[in-house]
């Protein structure tokens, strides 16, 4: 029996094999869990569509397989000699899993045993700071390099140093010489981590980053959030700033359209959405992933408070589907849990912005009342702000910071529009 990648969603033809659910000997159950695949968005928990025993596992973890591609060979129950084609559970992990645990480690190669020459220590030449003529010339003469005293900078055994050796001019190194020990790993990129790092340089191949910061008084915001965090806590739901922020970013974007855009390479236009579907980045045990609240300017605070605790758990628990990185149109990052005083981000290739969110801190204002300086005790943050300079420039993202940091200052306006 032939297990091949079966249909994992419209328009996609492949994916990566993350993990093997069963290995060659075992015996599956019709259903059971054979593998974790991962497409552009989600990881599919691919059924078995057989009961029978594994022979032989033909694709390799790591793998991008195509639909239709030879996975798995088995031995059916009863000797039948085929099956109907697998199809992917509804219920998808989060795009991610990549877990440390199935990134295999793996000792670096032993270093190859010192020539007979090098007999003042048995550190290897591997770990000594050389250039690869100068190791070409080690390995002509049989010196190990860590017999070598430098005169380099940082340690570094120079050609000179060699020849000095050579001749009989230096001694050689002595017990003074200490090394840290330790293994080195290798873990294969792959998974959620290799779909951030793809994701990564295809948004700075393409966009062109520019990023803008600005300070903001969020005291109003605290004395609001802090009386609705009640409020919300009767009803079950847990408030923090970010339904807000992104009802700021809405009223905002308003005012400034193109920011709400995405835009199209191969056709050459922006486009921009007369809705608000705001990518939250959210980091998990494998990575950060960034899932879609949909039509922000439809719902309200709790309604987005309650929507955004949902996703949060579902992308920590891997429950996520790929429906839901389906249209974004701008991201939120958020790293005030973490701290730091502003990030420069980057762009969620193809929108053209992204928005960091960064820590509330109280400290000492300059502030002036009826004319008069006085010092208060305010609550702070900064925002930074990414935008792809090809399609917007600075002057745009400082006037769409600025009235984004005026509904953060003024929350209440933000239930005027």
């Amino acid at each position: 029996m032939e297990f091949r990648l079966p249909e994992l969603g419209e328009g996609v033809h492949e994916g990566e094999l993350v993990k093997w659910r069963v290995k060659p000997g075992e015996q599956v159950k019709h259903d059971q869990p054979l593998c974790e695949v991962m497409t552009d968005k989600a990881t599919i928990e691919i059924p078995s569509p057989f009961e029978g025993a594994v022979a032989e596992l033909v694709a390799k973890e790591g793998d991008v397989v195509k639909v239709g591609q030879l996975m798995l060979k088995g031995e059916v129950l009863g000797g039948a000699k085929s099956v109907p084609a697998a199809e992917a559970k509804p219920a998808e992990k989060a795009a991610a899993p990549a877990p440390t645990a199935q990134a295999a480690s793996a000792k670096a190669p032993a270093p190859a045993a010192a020539p007979a020459a090098s007999t003042a220590t048995s550190t290897s030449s591997a770990d000594v700071l050389a250039s690869p003529a100068t190791r070409r010339l080690a390995n002509e003469k049989g010196v190990n390099l860590s017999s070598v005293p430098a005169t380099g900078p940082h340690g570094r055994v120079l050609m000179d140093d060699v020849e000095k050796f050579l001749s009989g001019g230096a001694q050689a190194r002595g017990a003074a010489r200490v090394f840290t020990t330790g293994e080195v790993t290798r873990t294969p990129i792959r998974g959620l981590r290799k779909k951030i790092a793809e994701k990564m340089r295809t948004s700075k191949d393409h966009a062109v980053h520019f990023t803008y910061v600005e300070e903001c008084d969020a005291t109003e915001l605290v004395k609001l959030r802090t009386k609705a965090k009640e409020i919300a806590a009767k009803r079950g739901i847990k408030l923090t700033y970010l339904p807000f922020v992104m009802k700021a970013m809405v009223a905002a974007m308003k005012q400034h359209p193109r920011v709400n855009s995405n835009v199209d390479d191969e056709n050459h236009e922006i486009i921009t959405y007369p809705y608000y579907n705001i990518s939250l980045s959210i980091q998990t045990e494998d990575g950060l992933t960034a899932p879609v609240v949909k039509h922000v300017e439809q719902k309200s605070i709790f309604e987005l408070a309650a929507e955004i605790a949902d996703i949060v758990d579902r992308a920590r628990k891997k429950k996520l589907t790929t429906e839901d990185f389906h249209g974004g149109t701008i991201t939120l990052t958020n790293a005030g849990s973490i701290g730091g005083l502003f990030s420069t981000p980057v762009i969620n290739y193809p929108e053209v912005a992204i928005l960091g969110f960064n820590k509330i801190a109280r400290k000492p204002v300059v502030r002036v009342v009826n004319g008069k300086e006085k010092l208060a005790i305010r609550d702070w943050t900064y925002f930074s702000i990414s935008m792809d300079h090809r399609i917007l420039d600075g002057a745009e993202a400082a006037e769409y910071l600025k009235t984004f940091i005026e509904y953060i200052e003024n929350p209440s306006l933000m239930f005027l529009e």
